[in-house]
């Protein structure tokens, strides 16, 4: 091998280590600049608002509003689905019991007006207006990631014609 080959050999390996030095600078400070939110129980209030908000015109919104809940609101929203599947003869999925019609604020949300109590793996974030409306919501931790804890009403059991006892209606 000659000098020049061995010279030019060891260039081309420097610049090859520049190369990968400068790509694996460029990948850690983009990934630097896009750090996930903290996770804390107001940004996931807002995140799921704001989910909820948009899905008015983003189908998949819904999704992202689902996978918020804590896993009490999530296995309740499990068996509306299922018994909504029941009922209709189509297959519905849990995230569509969040109807996005059905979602509104009683009042402006501000993220700044956020306040949280926390105690444990529970909190409760205050929402407050500018008029003075207010609205507590529950949080819970659960794995580590901030959950809207939302409550659902029971589920009212359906009885068939044959099962619904004695009529109430009287004859004249």
């Amino acid at each position: 091998m000659s000098e020049r080959t061995v010279v030019n050999a060891r260039h081309s390996a420097r610049c090859a280590l520049h190369a990968l030095a400068l790509s694996v600078a460029l990948v850690l400070a983009a990934s630097a600049c896009h750090r996930e939110a903290e996770d804390t129980p107001e940004t996931a209030l807002t995140t799921w608002v704001n989910a909820m908000n948009a899905s008015r015109s983003d189908i998949l919104a819904r999704r992202r509003a689902f996978d918020l809940l804590s896993n009490r609101a999530r296995e309740s929203l499990t068996e509306r689905a299922a018994r909504a599947s029941q009922l209709s003869g189509r297959d519905l999925q849990p995230w569509e019991m969040l109807a996005p019609g059905r979602f509104a604020m009683r009042f402006a949300f501000d993220p700044d007006g956020l306040a949280t109590r926390l105690e444990g793996d529970h909190a409760t974030v205050t929402a407050r207006a500018r008029a003075g409306e207010h609205a507590e919501v529950p949080m819970v931790r659960e794995q580590g990631h901030w959950r809207v804890d939302l409550a659902l009403p029971l589920m009212q059991t359906i009885q068939s014609g044959d099962d619904a006892g004695p009529s109430s209606a009287t004859s004249r």
